[in-house]
């Protein structure tokens, strides 16, 4: 394994304004329908995280950073991994809003980069839905 920061950084348009996508990032049950199967999430500096997969697979960790309705970072790791810093950054756009996804991690590329693709577009669908709600 390397010993180098990897980062990889999504970039999606989505079909929703700033404050719904902010709810969709910061609200558990809208993370349960993109993030993961089941999503513990105290949105405040210090606060918790808790994701767990349909695999049994599961990351914990701690929320960084949080500058309301723009910004939100947050360190994860799974059971023998390394960890993971992840910053969700929101703008608004005239599509709707640009959501940015960074995530910086010594565990290597692959595993990030094939991560984000379809959690991205499960959030699409899912805002797609509510805004036609």
């Amino acid at each position: 394994m390397s010993t180098l920061a990897h980062t990889v950084e999504r970039t999606i348009v989505l079909p929703a304004g700033p404050a719904e996508v902010w709810d969709a990032i910061t609200d558990e049950c809208l993370l349960g329908e993109w993030l993961a199967d089941y999503v513990e999430l105290d949105p405040r500096e210090g606060g918790e995280l808790r994701c767990r997969y349909e695999d049994g697979e599961e990351r914990r960790g701690e929320v960084e950073l949080v500058e309301e309705a723009e910004r939100l970072a947050f360190h994860w790791q799974r059971e023998g991994s390394g960890p993971s810093r992840v910053e969700f950054i929101v703008d608004a756009v005239a599509e709707g809003t640009r959501l940015r996804v960074i995530e910086t991690s010594l565990a290597g590329p692959t595993m990030l980069a094939a991560a984000w693709a379809p959690r991205l577009r499960s959030l699409r669908l899912l805002l797609g839905r509510l805004v036609l709600a």
